[in-house]
């Protein structure tokens, strides 16, 4: 399923994506109160790749010290209307069209909220290059020191590896979506999905240059079905909080591996 597929099904299916508060009512956003608003000071940027309605670019901009924000989607459906009362700038645009249309080095927050699994290649590799490729755009896109934050569903395994279900998902959907559809209540036919394990969400940040210094799981509730009880009890999102490496350490390890690999040689 390529970009435009991807922004056509999000156009038609906006209306369940979309939050049905405005952003007055909501009294809070676990990534915008427990990890933003402490580390902002005026003047700083804020990006979301894949804001959808713009929802948590708007309540940071009322609760934080966040100065400008930018929202970035594949949907324009999903985007705000230009002519709404909203304060953050939005641009329609796929995460996997890089560069991205902004100055790097010139944001402080950059946030990806369940998008990553939405990166879809021919097979599952191919997916994670293309989530690995958005990650490291984003991080090119942060000041240094600046953070990453990435939330997404995680599927933690109850029979084998925790590599087990994301396979079974992404494969399932591609050729026999009615076992994908037993395993991930919410898999969808004609929309594929690349999930990953939390190892494999911090190994990409790390490839990317950051440094994971805040993680949470989330508990989405039990599983409806036997099979879904069987495999992996609680579906959980998980977030990750990750600081931009200074160029001084990354000099540093890249020398590093430079001299590994010349020992070996």
């Amino acid at each position: 399923m390529n970009e435009i597929e991807v922004g056509q099904y999000f156009d038609t299916a906006s209306e369940t994506y979309t939050h049905e508060k405005s952003v007055e009512e909501i009294s809070s956003w676990p990534i915008v109160d427990e990890f933003i608003a402490d580390l902002s000071s005026e003047g700083d940027r804020l990006l979301e790749i894949g804001c959808g309605d713009g929802l948590l670019l708007e309540y940071a901009l009322n609760q934080t010290d966040v100065t400008e924000a930018y929202g970035l989607d594949l949907s324009t459906t999903m985007l705000p209307d230009p002519n709404d009362a909203v304060q953050a700038r939005y641009v329609q645009g796929s995460a996997t069209d890089l560069p991205l249309p902004f100055e790097p080095e010139s944001f402080e927050f950059v946030v990806m909220s369940d998008v990553l699994h939405h990166l879809v290649g021919a097979n599952r590799s191919q997916s994670k290059l293309k989530a690995q490729a958005a990650l490291i755009e984003a991080v090119n896109l942060l000041k240094e020191g600046g953070h990453l934050i990435i939330k997404d569903i995680y599927h933690p395994s109850h029979v084998g590896p925790d590599k087990l279900v994301p396979y079974a998902i992404f494969y399932g959907l591609k050729y026999f979506v009615e076992i994908a559809s037993a395993i991930d209540e919410e898999a969808t036919r004609g929309l594929l999905v690349s999930f990953y394990t939390a190892d494999e969400l911090v190994e990409m940040l790390q490839q990317a240059g950051t440094t994971v210094v805040k993680e949470e799981e989330v508990s989405r509730g039990k599983q409806k079905t036997v099979v879904r009880r069987a495999l992996i009890g609680e579906s959980t999102c998980i977030r990750l909080y990750a600081r931009k490496q200074s160029r001084q350490l990354e000099r540093a390890r890249s020398s590093h591996n430079t001299h590994r690999k010349s020992k070996h040689t």
